[in-house]
């Protein structure tokens, strides 16, 4: 068993390389208003260097968004060369269906209601990330998505053929929870391998790398 690992809020080439040494498959950048936002100069220059140096291992890239204008992300995933956009907004899967660039939808999702409500609404992209709902907030808070909650989105996005994806105050000491509970193909980490934010923690990552491992091992034991 196998789990793709994103790590995100990336705002530093070092951090970046480091994910990336200790078995990130992902790395995203925060490309709306938040404490861990970065301009696309900067995304540019260290997407640029992980891929010109020779060293990093094959990556995929995200840019986070929301409620951005369509025309702008277009500009923006062009200027900075990412592999396609985390749409993370209030945006309606008509919206989201005419981008002329790859993508996929992440949810707030608060309840199992929330969850049938939200993932069966037809996005036409080939992977669903679900976060935890925090009143006024588009995520990045390090709350957790209620169980419940994400077994139903997980089930509703198998259903609909997409990768399932669980973010939200995923750390070391908890990530092999997240596994053996949930199964996600994937997971979404940020604030819980961070030293402040935007800013990660070398020690922290190579915990939750290895906790990972240890989860996988466990995981495939059992099948």
């Amino acid at each position: 068993m196998k789990i793709k690992v994103k790590i995100c809020g990336i705002t530093r080439l070092e951090d970046a390389r480091a994910a990336l040494a200790l078995g990130a498959d992902e790395l995203g950048f925060v490309l709306a208003a938040s404490s861990r936002r970065v301009e696309p100069e900067t995304v540019r220059g260290i997407l640029s260097e992980l891929r010109g140096d020779g060293r990093a291992p094959a990556f995929l890239s995200s840019g986070v968004f929301v409620n951005e204008d369509a025309g702008a992300m277009r500009d923006i995933m062009a200027f900075t060369g990412l592999d396609y956009a985390q749409i993370h907004g209030d945006e309606e899967p008509s919206a989201c269906g005419a981008l002329g660039f790859p993508w996929f939808r992440a949810l707030r999702i608060g309840s199992v209601a929330d969850a049938h409500r939200l993932v069966a609404a037809g996005w036409a992209c080939r992977r669903i990330l679900v976060d935890a709902a925090v009143r006024g907030s588009y995520g990045g808070t390090g709350s957790s998505i209620g169980t419940w909650a994400a077994l139903a989105a997980g089930a509703l996005a198998r259903e609909a053929g997409k990768e399932y994806f669980v973010a939200g105050g995923i750390k070391s000491r908890n990530v092999a929870s997240f596994i053996h509970t949930l199964s996600p193909d994937g997971l979404d980490v940020s604030s819980g391998v961070e030293e402040s934010p935007g800013k990660k923690s070398r020690e922290k990552l190579e915990a939750l790398f290895l906790e990972i491992h240890r989860a996988e091992e466990v995981a495939y034991a059992a099948r």
